[in-house]
């Protein structure tokens, strides 16, 4: 039975480990500084705005949802978005990224937020037709510059 629940410091390096799958997927080739890299991550799972979940099989962790929930005078209250979601490759196309997703939903409803954001690569079509099949919506166009 598959359950999930908020990830912990203790989780950090599952947490690191999911990651770097996620990164691979995606093709994300750059060199990790540890040090930096943990740090982010430590600062991030003490923060409130951040909510990381993990979804996992007789103890073992197979899926992480990161959900950033941030004031929004734009929105007119709080704001979520999905920034990373990974399913292990064995354990896909099994409803899990769905029940992290649904999860996330509840999270982000329980903090007043009345939409939910997701960026997706404009070429992972797996990961575009999973949040369609979610219902999600096509709203805009993401920009980015590197610094």
């Amino acid at each position: 039975m598959v359950e999930t629940r908020r990830a912990a410091l203790s989780d950090e390096k599952d947490v690191a480990a999911l990651i770097g799958e996620l990164a691979v997927t995606i093709g994300v080739t750059r060199e990790v500084e540890p040090v930096s890299w943990y740090g982010t991550l430590r600062k991030m799972l003490a923060s409130p705005e951040w909510t990381f979940l993990l979804a996992l099989e007789e103890g073992k962790k197979i899926g992480l949802l990161v959900l950033l929930i941030l004031p929004s005078l734009y929105h007119g209250g709080n704001y979520a978005e999905i920034t990373e979601l990974i399913v292990t490759a064995r354990h896909q196309r099994r409803g899990i990224g769905r029940m992290l997703v649904e999860e996330a939903k509840r999270i982000a409803r329980s903090q007043g937020c009345e939409e939910l954001d997701v960026s997706v690569e404009v070429q992972n079509e797996a990961a575009i037709g999973f949040y369609e099949k979610l219902d999600f919506e096509k709203k805009h166009a993401d920009y980015w510059m590197k610094l």
